[in-house]
């Protein structure tokens, strides 16, 4: 399959490698703190662009505490480094699926699963981030 591809992408001018690349995504396992978002001081829903089945997502901060590779991205070096390079950060993160308010609160410790993806390919989430465990 990728030598067919990369044939006909040779033949359309495009590079081969580059059209893989962007369809990886890196998985990683987050152990966070909850901290207020860049915006709000407390977890607050807000309606996105980033879903439209007509539920507001939960946006929190987190602070990431812990971080390593899962599933394929487990086996892949720069993946790991990814994951490895998260801890210390603070981010504002976009919980998917529905989460009720005042579930999620200030300084809960939470294990969320991350995935990076380049955006391009459904979802079109640039990042994403679930529950795993609270």
């Amino acid at each position: 399959m990728k030598i067919v591809a990369a044939c006909l992408c040779t033949i359309l001018g495009f590079n081969a490698q580059s059209i893989f690349a962007e369809t990886k995504v890196i998985e990683c396992q987050l152990n966070v703190s909850v901290i207020a978002s860049q915006k709000y001081a407390a977890p607050v829903h807000q309606y996105t662009t980033l879903k439209n089945d007509g539920s507001p997502m939960l946006l929190i901060g987190i602070h990431i505490q812990k971080s390593k590779a899962i599933h394929q991205s487990e086996n892949i070096k720069t993946h790991q480094a990814y994951c490895r390079n998260l801890v210390g950060q603070q981010k504002d993160a976009y919980l998917s699926g529905y989460v009720p308010l005042g579930i999620i609160h200030l300084n809960d410790q939470l294990t969320l699963s991350y995935r990076h993806t380049s955006a391009k390919h459904y979802p079109f989430w640039p990042e994403a981030y679930s529950v795993i465990k609270r």
